[in-house]
């Protein structure tokens, strides 16, 4: 993949999602009666998957007729991890403790996620 291509638009992310939740190759139509109202257009959509194919996030097959069933090629925890390490890198020199310290300052989490954050590092092998 190519590097300035590393990260998805907005719609192309919704593109996205929609495939990974669909678990299976999928053509243009099942993918746009996945959108909440109001829907985007076919061509649309298909225009996306064209974007997604060239950038090397999604393949796709020959289905019946003129058919093309579309797939992710990343899955949504390698593109997460990707991201964030961006992110990380970029934002915070490359700390994981800068990265969680501005969550912990910045965000309004709950003592019950807090707890889960805590539980998590302590079961980290040393």
């Amino acid at each position: 993949m190519k590097k300035e291509n590393r990260t998805l638009t907005r719609a192309e992310m919704q593109v996205m999602n929609i495939l990974w939740s669909m678990g299976k190759a999928a053509d243009v139509h099942e993918v746009v009666e996945r959108y909440d109202e109001p829907r985007p257009a076919y061509t649309t959509v298909s225009t996306y998957m064209k974007i997604l194919t060239t950038k090397g996030f999604v393949d796709f097959k020959k289905g019946t007729g003129k058919q093309y069933l579309y797939f992710p090629l990343v899955s949504r925890a390698e593109y997460t991890s990707r991201v964030m390490r961006d992110v990380r890198d970029s934002f915070f020199d490359g700390s994981a403790t800068s990265l969680l310290r501005f969550f912990v300052e910045n965000e309004h989490i709950d003592e019950n996620e807090l707890r889960e954050l805590l539980e998590l590092v302590n079961r980290q092998p040393e």
